[in-house]
């Protein structure tokens, strides 16, 4: 019991994970452009990678889902009418395709890079 407890607070937390790095990527990407998208991408791809080793492929899934999720909903019109991603524009279209590919790859990855 203790160790299905444990993966579900492995899982809880590479969700969490992706839920930050999407939120702060979103809000990063055009703050301090072109860095801030360049160190998203990367620490997307950090996380996504972290997930992989720590809880394996259902790690990296739940990192990658939540990731997505959570910039499909930053993409939206916000209620003041505020846009963090939009729709027109490079460096949004950078980010969501980029930032997919980083959360993406490690799910990719052979398992052996992953094994003790």
């Amino acid at each position: 019991m203790s160790g299905m407890l444990a993966r579900s607070g492995r899982l809880a937390t590479c969700l969490l994970l992706g839920l930050v790095v999407a939120t702060v990527g979103t809000v990063m990407h055009r703050a301090i452009a072109p860095w801030g998208l360049v160190l998203g991408i990367l620490v997307t791809l950090s996380a996504a990678t972290f997930a992989r080793a720590w809880e394996g492929l259902s790690g990296s899934l739940a990192l990658a889902g939540a990731w997505f999720l959570t910039v499909l909903v930053l993409w939206q019109v916000g209620p003041g009418g505020d846009v963090l991603v939009p729709d027109i524009g490079p460096w949004g279209s950078i980010w969501i395709l980029g930032g997919a590919l980083a959360a993406g790859l490690p799910a990719l990855a052979p398992a052996s890079w992953f094994a003790d």
